[in-house]
């Protein structure tokens, strides 16, 4: 499988460069326990009931429409307090890099508000890694999908040349409607990709774009030092 046509990559961030996952699942039992349902077992249950649109998951762990606000309002707190616990996945750092020495334009876009998000990025050092920084600013609706299309529509770029990565249904439904090629992250938040093309460690990707695999020897300050 080659991408080498690839001219952009637009990266999801929860579950694909952070890896929340366990965290994520570890916040929502909380909420679905106090809602008298029964937890999440494990990152392998988890997985196998993560969905976009965000209510259809809550559905899916007894959480009905009518419950839908107060729960993910407590879930939304919640994970404030931990995400800040989280790490980027093994390799997020030098793979960022391989790509941008291949000379392929990134874009980050993600289903959390602008501030959140903000602060979510702040210890890990992705400074000038991306040229935009795409959000959302409904948290229920959590839809990645205008802001894609609308940083598309402006890039110069056709649909073709762009790679979307995500871990979710909805990064795979995303890239089929735009007509963007598509790469299922396995190791985030969501099984849900259907006959999508996988990887399953960050640093395959740029030899799929026709590079090399990245090595762990120079990232710091790199994006700092390239970022104007």
């Amino acid at each position: 499988m080659s991408l080498a046509h690839i001219r952009a990559v637009c990266w999801d961030w929860n579950g694909t460069l952070l890896d929340d996952a366990e965290i994520c699942r570890q916040v929502m039992n909380t909420v679905i326990v106090e809602h008298g349902r029964e937890p999440l077992a494990d990152l392998e249950a988890y997985r196998s009931v993560f969905r976009f649109p965000i209510r259809d998951f809550y559905r899916s762990v007894g959480v009905d429409d009518d419950r839908f606000v107060v729960a993910a309002t407590a879930y939304l707190e919640r994970l404030a307090l931990r995400v800040g616990e989280a790490r980027l996945h093994a390799g997020a750092h030098t793979t960022v890099a391989a790509i941008r020495g291949l000379g392929i334009r990134q874009v980050l876009a993600s289903a959390t508000v602008a501030q959140a998000l903000e602060r979510q990025m702040e210890p890990h050092d992705l400074d000038g890694a991306f040229e935009a920084v795409l959000t959302i600013d409904d948290p229920y609706r959590a839809s990645k999908h205008d802001v894609i299309r609308s940083w598309l529509t402006t890039s110069g770029l056709e649909p073709g040349d762009v790679l979307i990565i995500g871990d979710t249904n909805h990064d795979h439904e995303i890239a089929e409607d735009l007509g963007t090629e598509f790469l299922h992250f396995e190791a985030g938040h969501g099984s849900h990709a259907g006959s999508a093309r996988r990887i399953s460690t960050l640093e395959d990707l740029p030899m799929l774009l026709g590079g090399q695999s990245p090595s762990a020897s120079n990232i710091t300050g790199e994006f700092d030092a390239q970022a104007g």
